[in-house]
């Protein structure tokens, strides 16, 4: 072995503990399990298939927004400092539109509503 060898001497760490399955959730029984609290107030299927169109509406429009910059820098319209700023800003809206599509489609899958999809 020579002076720079020490990659051969390494030690690989020891194996952490696994903790089982069984040992770290609990089962609810089918008593335990409760239905989810829906408020029949501004919370309608409708009004939720409503929110879910406009955001995946909104989510199609940030796509072809994005398309639009791009066209735009490779054609020199726009600089790339100003590119990098709209791209983010377009990048954040779209993770928000996300999100809330997310949480729209799980409150329309706790109503009892099967024909979203993500």
């Amino acid at each position: 072995m020579g002076l720079f060898d020490r990659w051969r001497r390494k030690k690989t760490p020891a194996p952490q503990p696994v903790a089982r399955l069984h040992e770290t959730t609990k089962i609810k029984s089918a008593a335990s399990v409760e239905a989810p609290d829906i408020e029949s107030g501004p919370e309608t299927i409708t009004s939720l298939l409503g929110k879910y169109e406009g955001l995946v509406q909104r989510r199609e429009e940030l796509k072809v927004e994005r398309e639009d910059l791009t066209r735009k820098l490779e054609d020199g319209k726009l600089e790339a400092a100003e590119f990098r700023k709209e791209l983010m800003a377009r990048i954040q809206e779209a993770a928000q539109v996300s999100e809330n599509l997310r949480e729209t489609t799980v409150k329309l899958t706790q109503v009892g509503y099967r024909g979203t999809l993500s």
